[in-house]
C-alpha cells in the first residue's frame, strides 16, 4: 500500500534562475503602446468591429505571455530535477514469477492462490505479468537486488524450478519470501536444469610427462575425488562440449585441430616445446613458474616456459595444488558452469534485515516534466504563428 507523498529535489540551486520569470513580463509591458486615437467619420460603424478585434489580440497576447513563463518555469524544474517519493510498505500479496514459468501454470498457482492481487515478473525491475515476458535471466541477482526492497519484503516467489545457479557472488533473500515451485515431472527437469560439472573432463594427447598420472591421481585421492585423465590421439576430433582441458605432449607446432578446440571455448596446457603462431599475445601470469597466457577465441591456451620433462619443473612437493589452482583459474566456461547452486531446501543464510530494506520509493518526474515541455511548446508555437495572419486578415477585411 502506497504511503505518504514526498516532494524532493535533487539539484536545489538551480531556482535562483527563477527570476528569470521577470524577463518575459518585462518584454511584454515593454512591447505595449497606448495606440493613438483618430476618429475618421466614414468608419463610425466598424469602431465596435475594431475594438472586438483588438480585444482578440490583447487575450492572446496575454496566453502567450502565460505559457513563456510555464515553459521557462518547466525548464528551471528540470534542471532542478524532483523527485516523487513515497513509503512503502510490504504486502503479502504480491507475487514475483519467474520469466520462465508457463502461462498455463501461471494461471493455475493464482487459481490456487487467490489471496494474490498484484503479479510481477522476477527481474530487476519488476513490471507486471500483462506486459510483454523478458528474457530469462539469472534469477539470484534479480533476487538480490529486490531483497531489500521494501514493496516486496513478503512477496510470494515462484520459480520454474527448485535449483538454481547462484552466479558467481552472494545470493541475498528476504526473510519473509513465500517460496514456490512448479510442480515438474523429474525428466523434464532435468532437461531444465544446466549441466553442473564438478570436474573438469581432462585429456591428454600425446605422451605425457611421467609426472601427469601420480598428480592426478593425488588429486582424486585427496580433495577432489572422481578426477580423472583420458588419453586421444592428435588425430582426433576435440569437442570443447565434451572436453574441458586438453594437456598437449607433442613438441612442434600446434595442430590445427587444436586451434579450434581453443577457439571454441577449450583450455590447452603445454610447455614451450610447442609452438603457435607468431600473431599470438602471450601475457606472464607467474614469474617464478614460467607461465603464459595467450587468448584464441573463447577459449586460453596456458604455456609453461621450460620443459615440464624436467627435474627442476615437477621437483615440487606442492606441484599438484599450484598446477590446479593455475588451470582451474584460467577456465572461464569450466567455472561459470560449475557455480554451486541454491535450492529451496538450502536456502543460503544471506538475508537482508528489516532495518536495512528500503521503506520508501523515489520516483523521478523528469519523463513526465519533458512531456509537459513538449506540449507546451507546441501550444505556444501554434497560437504565436496564428496571430499576424489573424490581424492580417482582419486589416484585409476591413
Amino acid at each position: 500500500m502506497p504511503g505518504a507523498l514526498t516532494w524532493l529535489i535533487e539539484s536545489p540551486a538551480w531556482f535562483w534562475l527563477l527570476p528569470i520569470l521577470a524577463l518575459p513580463v518585462l518584454i511584454h509591458l515593454l512591447r505595449r503602446s497606448d495606440p493613438r486615437e483618430i476618429t475618421f467619420a466614414a468608419v463610425h460603424w466598424l469602431q465596435h468591429r475594431r475594438q472586438h478585434r483588438w480585444k482578440k489580440l490583447f487575450v492572446r497576447d496575454r496566453l502567450l505571455l502565460a505559457l513563456r513563463l510555464l515553459i521557462l518555469l518547466l525548464l528551471i524544474l528540470l534542471l532542478a530535477q524532483p523527485w516523487l517519493e513515497r513509503d512503502v510498505r510490504p504486502s503479502d500479496t504480491i507475487l514475483l514469477v519467474d520469466p520462465g514459468v508457463t502461462e498455463e501454470a501461471l494461471a493455475q498457482f493464482q487459481a490456487e492462490h487467490p489471496q494474490i492481487n498484484q503479479t510481477f515478473w522476477l527481474h530487476h525491475d519488476p513490471q507486471p505479468a500483462d506486459t510483454p515476458r523478458p528474457e530469462a535471466g539469472n534469477l539470484w541477482q534479480a533476487l538480490s537486488q529486490l531483497a531489500s526492497a521494501g514493496e516486496f519484503r513478503r512477496a510470494h516467489i515462484l520459480l520454474q524450478q527448485g535449483a538454481n545457479p547462484t552466479g558467481h557472488s552472494a545470493l541475498q533473500v528476504s526473510p519473509h519470501w513465500q517460496w514456490h515451485v512448479v510442480e515438474t515431472e523429474s525428466a523434464d527437469l532435468s532437461r531444465a536444469l544446466p549441466r553442473i560439472s564438478t570436474l573438469p573432463r581432462i585429456t591428454l594427447v600425446g605422451e605425457g610427462p611421467r609426472w601427469l598420472p601420480p598428480l592426478i591421481q593425488q588429486l582424486a585421492e585427496g580433495p577432489l575425488p572422481g578426477l580423472a585423465l583420458q588419453q586421444r590421439s592428435a588425430t582426433d576430433l576435440l569437442d570443447p562440449r565434451e572436453i574441458d582441458w586438453v594437456i598437449y605432449d607433442t613438441p612442434g607446432a600446434l595442430p590445427e585441430r587444436l586451434v579450434h578446440f581453443v577457439r571454441d571455448g577449450g583450455l590447452l596446457i603445454s610447455d614451450a616445446r610447442v609452438t603457435g603462431e607468431t600473431a599470438l599475445n602471450f601475457n606472464e601470469l607467474d614469474k617464478h613458474s614460467g607461465l603464459e597466457v595467450a587468448v584464441i577465441g573463447r577459449g586460453s591456451w596456458l604455456r609453461y616456459r621450460g620443459d615440464w620433462h624436467s627435474p627442476a619443473f615437477f621437483h615440487n612437493p606442492e606441484l599438484p595444488q599450484t598446477l590446479w589452482r593455475q588451470w582451474s583459474t584460467q577456465d572461464w566456461r569450466w567455472l561459470h558452469e560449475s557455480r554451486s547452486q541454491w535450492s529451496l531446501d538450502r536456502l543460503p543464510d544471506i538475508s537482508v534485515s528489516d532495518p536495512a530494506a528500503t521503506t520508501r520509493h523515489a520516483h523521478s518526474l523528469r519523463d513526465v516534466l519533458l512531456l509537459a515541455l513538449a506540449l507546451l511548446i507546441l501550444l505556444e508555437r501554434s497560437i504565436g504563428l496564428s496571430r499576424p495572419a489573424a490581424a492580417t486578415g482582419g486589416a484585409n477585411r476591413e
